[in-house]
């Protein structure tokens, strides 16, 4: 039995990839800028300031000026957490915390919009840890978000169970020395053949650990 299941945050607990990149091309809409790239797929498992690189590649002044407005034009259009929440998390992480297993998250994503979706989805008090790739000097496929989540549960690699749905993601927790949980996405292909095991629904987990 595993003692720790690692979580990562979207595309896993939320279904929330389309929508953050429904949101960015609007806002170069909004603005009359086109974008690196428009692919959907581009962008995937990256985080944050890996996505501004593809959305803007050879302009690093322009593509800070642009951050910076976006954090304000995110602010007003907020992505509805509790909406996209994928409908088995509760009853995961619930069935996790019974049998004594700790739950974390790591993901790419920003501390406050992870701390938001927690609230929002009404899941903080079954969390054990969080940490973002804020937290880190290296993003995914680096091992270092899990390496830091599992030297703060105080557990082996090898204890831990970690759920990825992006290649990047899965790499950087095979790296850390997991055992990793694809979740396959319905609307899109992933290369996810690094993955220990490929699911189609979280409530499938349980078996795993």
């Amino acid at each position: 039995m595993k003692k720790a299941v690692i979580f990562d945050m979207d595309g896993v607990l939320i279904d929330s990839e389309y929508a953050y990149f429904l949101r960015r091309m609007k806002f170069f809409d909004s603005i009359g800028i086109e974008p690196g790239t428009r692919n959907f797929t581009d962008f995937i498992g990256l985080s944050d300031s890996m996505i501004w690189e593809k959305l803007i590649i050879d302009d690093k002044n322009k593509r800070e000026r642009l951050r910076e407005e976006y954090k304000k034009y995110r602010e007003i259009n907020k992505i509805n957490f509790k909406k996209v929440m994928n409908k088995s998390v509760k009853y995961i992480i619930k069935n996790l915390r019974d049998k004594n297993i700790k739950v974390a998250i790591a993901s790419s994503s920003e501390k406050k919009e992870i701390l938001r979706m927690m609230n929002e989805c009404e899941i903080t008090e079954y969390i054990d840890f969080v940490i973002s790739g804020e937290e880190c000097t290296e993003s995914k496929p680096n091992p270092e978000i899990y390496i830091k989540s599992i030297e703060a549960l105080n557990i082996l690699p090898k204890e831990a169970l970690a759920i990825e749905d992006s290649t990047l993601g899965i790499a950087s927790a095979v790296s850390a020395g997991l055992e990793v949980v694809g979740v396959k996405q319905k609307d899109y292909d992933l290369d996810q053949s690094k993955a220990t095991y490929t699911i189609s629904d979280l409530d499938e987990i349980i078996k795993y650990l």
